[in-house]
């Protein structure tokens, strides 16, 4: 479970964790984004075929912590801290600066609470993040786009083609094609469908046609 695999040519040497699972013609720039992914689960990180971890993009994940990545999808410079389970689907775009979070003290998380979790944190062997509140699964779903520097909090359901824009905080669900904005985010727009089957193969037929 600790051997880990290196990449040709990486600047770092730490390796990816033999529990990562990497599909087919996935593009990982460096291992580095996997210093601080500690899951011990058998499959603790899953990428799909043909997905990115491109520019210093970060997993931390936690020993019971368990992250999927769809197919064709991008984390360009994305942070995301797990402590039991994210989940990001297919055709995803996930901009610098974005962080993605299953953990993290609620708003009525009391002050001693919060120092109690630093406290025990500095006195940790590892160092790790501090553990205040319940972990809460996040899902991104398919066909999203988040802009740099957006945040999406423990226990949000990103809808399936939606757009987060850049520096936005979403703390609650987000439906299907919305466009959301501001702190906390709201939606300033609904988007006609047009990643169904029914229209990728008229896009498809165009294609041949031109």
């Amino acid at each position: 479970m600790n051997a880990r695999r290196q990449l040709e040519n990486d600047w770092y040497q730490g390796g990816i964790p033999a529990n990562v699972e990497i599909g087919r013609d996935a593009y990982l720039d460096s291992s580095y984004a996997f210093a601080a992914c500690r899951t011990e689960r058998a499959a603790g990180v899953r990428l799909g075929a043909c997905c990115g971890v491109y520019d210093r993009a970060t997993l931390v994940v936690g020993p019971d912590g368990e992250v999927t990545v769809g197919d064709y999808s991008c984390l360009n410079g994305t942070y995301i801290i797990c402590r039991q389970r994210i989940t990001i689907g297919a055709h995803c775009l996930l901009s610098w600066g974005v962080v993605i979070t299953d953990a993290g003290p609620s708003p009525d998380t009391s002050f001693e609470a919060r120092s109690a979790a630093l406290t025990a944190t500095g006195h940790g062997q590892d160092r790790g993040w501090p553990c205040v509140g319940e972990p809460q699964p996040v899902t991104i779903e398919d066909n999203v786009w988040i802009g740099f520097d957006a945040v999406v909090l423990p226990g949000v359901r990103v809808g399936r083609g939606s757009i987060v824009g850049c520096r936005t905080i979403v703390d609650r669900d987000i439906r299907p094609y919305s466009v959301v904005v501001g702190n906390p985010a709201r939606v300033v727009r609904q988007l006609d469908p047009d990643d169904t089957e029914s229209a990728r193969q008229r896009a498809f037929q165009e294609h041949l046609r031109g």
